[in-house]
């Protein structure tokens, strides 16, 4: 009994330590850092041009670049999107940018510029049903002019998603880029560029949309797919994948399910903390 006792304290002893490993694991993916101090304005033209790269990059990837930097006033944030793949994935999902001062409400408010394609169809809910539901929906001609049309529409309108419990069941508005400038905050994309480059300068008083404005912040970056939800499935496809074999009889491929058909559509989400000088 007195061995048995003894195990029993050691492993209950070990408890804390996993858990405190565990907390340490899972926020080690949450880089915090400070964001270059200005001397002076930037302008918000989509470009990188008058940017101190070497100092305001906080975090080099293979597929995009992000910098940062601030002023009394302001903070500025460029995303650099450097591979193909990625250009395509802001262009149909979208590119949204979260900030919050409070942990738990950090993907309160988001906004994005391009919104994507696939978001702009939000507003013919009908196609948009239709869309994420049929398999075959993207075969019509008239649907695919339909996105092809909404194409042209990308950096016309910043897009607004806003959670009232700050994590589920996002809404979508739409408006014009003047709309942020109100409140002193402004946003652009270069169109001309071979690759999107988002440039962001927001208010750090909390007069703008995000409202944060204390000394510590969170900041995420997100691509988010539409939910495809193919009726009569249980599983989730955007086009039909029937294909014929060599012989010319027709096969069923197996369809991807919904997660690997968002990490196809380039879903990601990536969180830091600036951390501003105190």
């Amino acid at each position: 009994m007195r061995k048995e006792h003894c195990k029993m304290n050691i492993r209950l002893s070990t408890i804390p330590l996993i858990i405190s490993l565990f907390f340490v694991v899972s926020c080690g993916s949450t880089k915090q850092f400070q964001p270059s101090q200005l001397d002076r304005e930037l302008t918000i033209d989509g470009n990188l041009s008058d940017w101190n790269t070497g100092k305001t990059l906080f975090d080099e990837r293979e597929q995009a670049n992000y910098y940062s930097a601030y002023d009394e006033d302001f903070l500025y944030i460029y995303i650099d999107i450097k591979s193909a793949f990625k250009d395509a994935s802001v262009r149909r999902s979208g590119l949204t940018v979260y900030l919050s001062d409070d942990e738990e409400m950090r993907k309160s408010i988001g906004v994005g510029l391009p919104a994507g394609t696939f978001n702009l169809l939000r507003d013919y809910p009908n196609a948009f049903s239709e869309f994420t539901r049929d398999d075959e929906w993207m075969n019509q001609p008239e649907n695919r002019e339909l996105l092809e049309d909404l194409s042209e529409e990308l950096f016309d309108r910043v897009m607004i998603v806003e959670r009232s419990d700050g994590d589920n069941d996002p809404s979508y508005g739409f408006v014009d880029p003047s709309q942020l400038e109100v409140d002193g905050m402004e946003i652009a994309v270069n169109p001309d560029n071979r690759t999107i480059g988002l440039e962001m300068k927001i208010p750090r008083d909390g007069s703008s949309i995000y409202g944060f404005s204390g000394d510590q912040v969170w900041l995420g970056f997100a691509i988010e797919p539409p939910d495809f939800r193919i009726q009569g499935s249980d599983e989730y496809s955007a086009a039909s994948n029937t294909q014929r074999d060599r012989y010319g009889n027709r096969t069923q491929q197996p369809r991807s399910n919904r997660t690997d058909m968002a990490q196809s559509l380039g879903k990601m989400e990536r969180w830091h903390v600036i951390q501003f000088e105190d």
